[in-house]
This record gives structure tokens, sequence and C-alpha cells, in this order.
């Protein structure tokens, strides 16, 4: 069984930091299963840009921590390492954001619901496994919820080859081709990002085992 607790001084504040991080990330995703679900919507930034920027001050609390804390045995590159993975979601959501409002007109008919799903269920699993380096996690169970990521990312993969045969057809106009294409990378790399922050926790409970 392994606990960050005891690599760490009596300070929660890299708990609480980190899962508020893994907590914005997550409440960006919800915002954006939001507009996948009515893509006939045109959304506003803002709520994507206060996520993003939420997410950023916690990196820098993080990262001021990291200077005036002592840490006697976690290497503050994991802690640095978890911190930057973990901000890249809601960096990577608001890209997608700014592209869907640029081509809304084109994607307004386009069937999100497969993301939607696959998106809940990865930040949902990224947002459990950092809140359980605080209460103590054992290797075989942080592996299991890794490959769930996993498999989650691999299915997003297949998905996305279906999908860009289709986009390939001819049956669709070039800029629309491009438009999408652009759009269902993003969310593919959203969930890469989700995938990276797994293995980041993995990491970090494998090296302490």
């Amino acid at each position: 069984m392994f606990s960050l607790q005891k690599l760490l001084s009596k300070d929660d504040r890299f708990f609480d930091l980190l899962e508020a991080s893994a907590k914005e990330a997550r409440h960006s995703v919800q915002a954006l299963n939001r507009i996948l679900s009515a893509p006939h919507k045109v959304p506003s930034l803002q709520e994507f840009h206060q996520s993003k920027e939420a997410d950023k001050r916690i990196t820098e609390q993080i990262n001021e921590a990291l200077v005036s804390t002592f840490v006697t045995q976690l290497e503050r590159e994991d802690i640095e390492m978890l911190s930057a993975v973990l901000y890249k979601i809601p960096k990577t959501v608001e890209k997608f954001a700014e592209r869907f409002i640029i081509s809304a007109e084109l994607a307004r008919d386009t069937d999100f619901s497969q993301h939607i799903k696959m998106l809940e269920a990865a930040t949902n699993q990224v947002v459990e496994m950092v809140q359980q380096i605080r209460k103590g996690i054992s290797v075989e169970r942080v592996k299991e919820m890794n490959s769930v990521l996993q498999e989650i990312e691999g299915n997003a993969d297949k998905l996305i080859l279906d999908i860009l045969k289709d986009l390939y057809s001819g049956r669709h106009q070039p800029t629309k081709v491009l438009a999408m294409k652009d759009l269902y990378e993003l969310l593919e790399k959203v969930i890469d990002r989700c995938r990276d922050t797994g293995n980041v926790v993995t990491h970090i409970i494998l090296k302490h085992a």
C-alpha cells in the first residue's frame, strides 16, 4: 500500500492543490460535453477560459509551495510533472472551444455522443486516481485504474480512424473535412492528456512502492 502522505511534510496543501487541479480539469471537460451535446449552439469561450486560468493559478501555487516546503522523499519533479499534465487538460479543451466556435456552422449536425462518454469516463478516472494518492493505493489497484484510461485512449484511437475513413470518403466538402479533422484530433488529444495523467500517477506510486 502506498501513501503519498508519508512522503510529504504534514502540510496537506499539495494534496489539496493537485486534487483541485484534477477537478478543474474535469470541470472544463463537463463544459465541453455540454457544447458537444448541443453543437447547433455557439458557445462562449468564457467558461473554458476561466477553467484554464483557474488551473493555471493552481499550478502556480504548487510551484510556489515547492519552493517553500521541504519534501523529504518524493522528488519535486514528480509533483511538477503531475501538475503540468493536469493543466494541459483544460488548456487543450479551451483550444478545442476556440476552433469549435470558428467552425460552428460546419459542426452543427455532428453527433459527438461517443466522445462525450469517453471524455466523461476519462476525467472521472483522473480525479479518482489523483484523490487516491492522498488516501493510499496499492500498486495493483493503480495499475487497474490506469488500464481503464489506456482502454479509453485505445477506443478513442479506433474511433478517429473510423471518423477519418468517413471524412476522406469524398462525400464531404473539403472545408468541412479540414475543420472536422481538426476538432476530432483535439478531442482525442484531451483524452491523451487524461491518459498521460494516469501514467504519471502510476509512475509516482510505482517509484515509491
